[in-house]
């Protein structure tokens, strides 16, 4: 065993954070699923692997393994960290007076490792933390639990360790958003939007909401063809809590930024839809009308209107009563 290397300062209470975009990663090899959360830019697996059929030594319902299988044991996307990546967990996450009782939280419940061949296996450590450490040089990680402290310790081919996964923070993915499509799923109603990442800080809807929150009153005519054609109709107090949980309605500055460069504007889309003013409407062939959430005064928001044909732009400030289409944005972090 190698000397320690620096000291665990923890201050963290190891809470599953968000990441895998549901808190949570499903292993498709035997559908086991891991809570993670997310340090830095990695999210980590908060439990031991425990894919058994691969797996070197299976003890109590508990999976080890040998060095030959950790490049291949975790998880698609996902795998055995570096030595560096265990440093920067250390850098990241623990720090301050707790770190015994943190450091505690983050191993779980330690059963030490196994030396594995001949007659019998031989559990070695059980009361402290170990796990395995990706790199050509053969090493674990040692989590003293008593000293709140951290050591190297070589690795050899009969070792066989615990393993903790780790896969790279994605925030799209942590918004729902699947990054090869760029289409996100409202989990509220299964209603799938295609979004577009605005100015490297924000990701726009690049479709109108079609969240049902009262009738086909919402759609143009009343009629629902019209809702799957365009989206609903809100009044300006709907919208404002209408977007999916971490979204938000523009507000008039990011509506500014975002048709800055009107070349860049989907102007078929935009452009359409209407509005509904009481019992009358817009024009649903050429206009498409949208709410921010600034208002000016008490009984109006400010409203966008896009005109399709014309390629522009009105700006003014709309009765609350007003129905509107939303587009939702959420800020890429």
């Amino acid at each position: 065993m190698l000397g320690y290397l620096g000291r665990l300062v923890v201050a963290l209470s190891m809470v599953a954070g968000v990441s895998f975009a549901a808190n949570d990663y499903s292993d498709s090899r035997d559908n086991r699923v891991y809570r993670v959360y997310r340090s830095g830019t990695l999210n980590w697996f908060t439990g031991n692997l425990s894919y058994k059929e691969g797996a070197s030594l299976v003890v109590r319902n508990r999976a080890y393994y040998t060095p030959k299988v950790w490049d291949k044991v975790c998880p698609e996307k996902t795998r055995v960290p570096s030595w560096q990546e265990w440093e920067m967990l250390a850098r990241d996450q623990f720090i301050g007076a707790r770190k015994k009782q943190n450091m505690r939280s983050f191993v779980g419940a330690p059963a030490g490792f196994y030396e594995i061949g001949g007659n019998e296996n031989k559990q070695v450590g059980p009361e402290v933390g170990y796990f395995a450490v990706a790199g050509e040089q053969k090493r674990g990680i040692m989590l003293d639990l008593n000293r709140g402290m951290f050591s190297e310790i070589a690795v050899t081919d009969s070792m066989a360790l615990p393993v903790r996964c780790i896969g790279d923070y994605d925030p799209l993915e942590e918004m729902g958003i699947s990054r090869d499509k760029m289409v996100f799923t409202d989990p509220r109603d299964g209603k799938k939007y295609k979004v577009e990442i605005r100015d490297s800080t924000k990701v726009w809807m690049k479709q109108n909401l079609q969240y049902n929150l009262t009738s086909a009153k919402q759609c143009f005519l009343e009629d629902s063809v019209f809702c799957k054609r365009h989206g609903r109709f809100y009044t300006y107090d709907e919208a404002q809590r209408v977007c999916p949980k971490g979204w938000h309605l523009p507000n008039d500055g990011e509506w500014r930024d975002y048709q800055k460069d009107q070349s860049k504007l989907d102007w078929d889309n935009l452009g359409r839809g209407g509005c509904r003013d009481w019992d009358e409407y817009c024009d649903e062939t050429y206009t498409g009308h949208y709410w921010s959430s600034t208002s000016v005064e008490k009984s109006t928001g400010r409203a966008w209107e896009f005109r399709r044909q014309a390629h522009s732009i009105n700006r003014s400030d709309e009765s609350v009563q007003k129905g509107l289409y939303v587009r939702c944005v959420i800020d890429l972090k």
